[in-house]
Formats: C-alpha cells, structure tokens, sequence
C-alpha cells in the first residue's frame, strides 16, 4: 500500500509539470494540458485518501518522505506563475563573442 501512495503522489509532479506546458502527455483524462493538471490532483487525493486508509492523517509527521513529496508538488502547484516568468525570459546571447568570432 505505501509503494501505491509513494506512486501516485510522485505521479503528480510530471503531470502538472506536463500539464501547464501543455505538452501532449497521456495522462487519465486525455492528452490535453486541462486534463494533466486535473490528472494531477486526482493523483494527490488518491495517494491522501490511500494513506489515510492505511495510517490514519494524524500520522503524516511521521511519514516525512510523503511530506517530502507533497511539499514539491505544492511547490510546483504554488509556484508555477514564478516558474514561468522564469522559462518565459529570452535567453541572453553574448553578442559581442559572437561578432568577435565572425
């Protein structure tokens, strides 16, 4: 039960990663970007839901690497307007390397 929590809650990640870049990855609704990011939540409530069958939410604290996991997913999920201002940015050529090598 805790490699099927471990699963889908680092399944999450690439999803929502995929998802907002709308890249074309099959995710449980489809190849679109809408669906990957909602493929990505789902994944994040089954891997809950799985762990609190199995331990119980009060017992999170003790189960760090989940915490771990969770806390990049929400990262991502928090931060991706950050992350694509980033991605979003011309690169920077040295132009004046170039003109020297010409």
């Amino acid at each position: 039960m805790d490699f099927l929590i471990g699963l889908f809650a680092a399944n999450a990640i690439p999803h929502f990663v995929f998802g907002r870049l709308d890249a074309g990855v099959l995710g449980l609704f489809g190849h679109s970007g809408r669906g990957n990011v909602l493929y990505s939540i789902v994944c994040v409530v089954i891997a809950l839901t799985l762990f609190h069958m199995q331990h119980g939410l009060a017992t999170l604290a003790d189960h760090m690497i989940l915490v771990g996991v969770l806390t990049i997913v929400a990262s991502y999920w928090i931060g991706w307007p950050v992350i694509m201002r980033y991605l979003k940015r011309p690169l920077q050529s040295d132009s004046s390397s170039e003109r020297d090598q010409v």
